[in-house]
């Protein structure tokens, strides 16, 4: 087996770190890692139904990216978050970004269009507007 790799603090990028975060599945394992230490890779992505080897990728992209520690624990891998790292290489940066994505979801839909607005129906032509005032006159003969 491989060892993981883990850049140093100086070696973290901040194209790395917003890349690595732009992603909705990514920015979700992020937030789930910030309330619980350690988490399982299958336990960061509770709400997500995805294969083993995508899962895999998004956890090698974090921890390329210095936002992800992963040791291994038996036949588990547990993942912590490395807030004190990113917050001395990049004060504030992780706690803003996920207070901005604080109630979101990880994967999120497309807000929902608003209903087009009736259009009000003009009067069939050859008819008078308001027929109900005066019946029309009977012809002479």
């Amino acid at each position: 087996m491989r060892p993981l790799h883990h850049p140093a603090i100086d070696d973290i990028e901040m194209t790395s770190v917003l890349y690595a975060l732009a992603d909705p599945v990514r920015l979700g394992i992020v937030r789930s890692l910030s309330r619980d230490h350690p988490v399982s890779c299958v336990g960061a992505c509770i709400g997500e139904d995805l294969p083993r080897a995508t899962l895999s990728r998004h956890f090698d992209v974090l921890r390329s990216a210095g936002l992800v520690n992963t040791v291994k624990s038996g036949t588990q891998y547990l993942n912590t978050l490395r807030c004190d790292d990113l917050e001395r290489r990049f004060p504030g940066l992780l706690r803003a970004i996920l207070a901005g994505a604080g109630g979101s979801q990880p994967a999120r839909k497309p807000p929902a269009k608003p209903a087009p607005k009736p259009v009000a129906k003009a009067p069939a032509r050859g008819r008078r507007a308001d027929a109900s005032r005066t019946p029309p006159a009977k012809a002479r003969a």
